[in-house]
């Protein structure tokens, strides 16, 4: 089982959605925890070292990545709307 450490934009994002989101979020966090890295898919570009599951009924996505060369702690980079995604900086 792996740790989540969230940023604060991410906090944010959380603390922002609705019951029916925050279903999708938490089953998303729970596979996160229990694959880590495994879970999602990679990203391509400048965040080519993070992955992302995402909810297209929702317009949701959770992008992730591995700190410290450390797979038990996976940080919540963003989740929100693709549109909401600009503002990560890694």
């Amino acid at each position: 089982m792996y740790e989540l450490q969230f940023t604060e934009h991410s906090l944010k994002e959380e603390r922002s959605l609705d019951g029916n989101e925050r279903v999708f979020v938490d089953k998303t966090f729970q596979r996160i925890k229990e694959r880590g890295m495994e879970a999602g898919r990679p990203l391509k570009g400048e965040l080519k070292h993070c992955r992302k599951l995402k909810n297209k009924k929702h317009g949701l996505r959770i992008v992730f990545c591995q700190i410290d060369n450390k797979i038990e702690i996976i940080e919540i980079a963003a989740m929100g709307k693709r549109s909401n995604l600009s503002l990560i900086h890694i």
